[in-house]
């Protein structure tokens, strides 16, 4: 953005999301930002977003009416719910009489389009999408780590282009471009990476827990493991930081394991195992790491 351009923020939707893009982008005080409105349904989110921002929101008006926090900004960014943006942004740009031009409508959403905000181009306004490649589960942890978080970014025109590219910039963010028409394919890509991971940890407890583990002692051995993989993907990459029995092409191995699931579990419990190993196996074979005939005896004892 030119250095002359001066961006009045508001944020609709005070969740985890919205509050940590408003205490980042605040508690920065650049000089050609300025956060003027935080809005939500929610006056419990609305407390603890103010509450969050301390001395930072001394300026910042705090609302339960999107209208009268749009009505102070020219750059709105809606961090509500994904199912709602869409009556959201209809919501804000109903009034045909006023002029949106020079205003712009970003959203938040991994996996929502930018025809969610069809509205607010109607209405003359520039949009645009960004999106963190990150979990928001604490509002404070996500306020620490922010810096150096990949943003998806989608747009419609240079000039949305640019507003996406400054705002991410400001988050100390990094970028990459996501199309359109791909958007739930990059958003899967994240819900595999995030939410599944969460999944299979849980899964890997549930088979100690069996064996009469306790969760917090299955936890705590196994998160030692799974940090020191992500370290290795950190420095590898996926394909080469690969390990284990597949990796080796220990077929025994993965029969043991077969045989003990078929003794103390159900089809449908060791369904996981064996669809992740057929992947596993995949991957080891392109490493050129085990033979084709092993990979395929691999895949015949998982698909059993």
């Amino acid at each position: 953005m030119e250095k002359t351009t001066r961006i009045d923020l508001c944020v609709i939707g005070a969740g985890r999301v919205g509050t940590t893009v408003s205490y980042t982008l605040a508690e920065k005080e650049l000089p050609n930002i300025r956060l003027k409105a935080i809005s939500s349904r929610s006056m419990e989110s609305l407390n603890r977003a103010k509450k969050i921002l301390g001395s930072k929101a001394a300026d910042v008006i705090f609302t339960r009416e999107n209208h009268k926090a749009v009505s102070l900004a020219n750059c709105i960014l809606i961090c509500t719910p994904d199912d709602v943006i869409n009556s959201v942004c209809s919501d804000i740009f109903k009034e045909k009489s006023k002029d949106f031009k020079n205003y712009y409508a970003i959203h938040f959403s991994g996996s929502k389009s930018l025809e969610v905000l069809n509205s607010a181009r109607a209405a003359g306004a520039e949009i645009a999408s960004i999106h963190p490649l990150k979990s928001f589960a604490s509002i404070q942890e996500a306020i620490k780590s922010l810096p150096g978080t990949v943003f998806g970014v989608t747009y419609s025109s240079t000039e949305s282009k640019k507003m996406a590219e400054f705002l991410v910039k400001s988050l100390g963010g990094e970028i990459i471009e996501v199309e359109n028409n791909k958007k739930p394919l990059y958003h899967a890509a994240a819900c595999v990476a995030s939410n599944y991971l969460v999944t299979l940890i849980n899964y890997a407890v549930l088979i100690h827990k069996k064996m009469g583990i306790k969760p917090e002692d299955s936890l705590k051995g196994l998160m030692g493991l799974v940090e020191g993989t992500v370290s290795n993907i950190k420095k590898m990459g996926t394909e080469k930081s690969l390990t284990g029995p597949i990796a080796r092409g220990d077929v025994g191995t993965i029969k043991e394991h077969i045989s003990s699931f078929n003794e103390f579990f159900s089809k449908e419990d060791t369904a996981l195992y064996r669809m992740m190993g057929i992947e596993t196996s995949k991957i080891a074979h392109q490493n050129k790491w085990i033979k084709e005939s092993t990979a395929e005896e691999l895949k015949e004892i998982l698909k059993e």
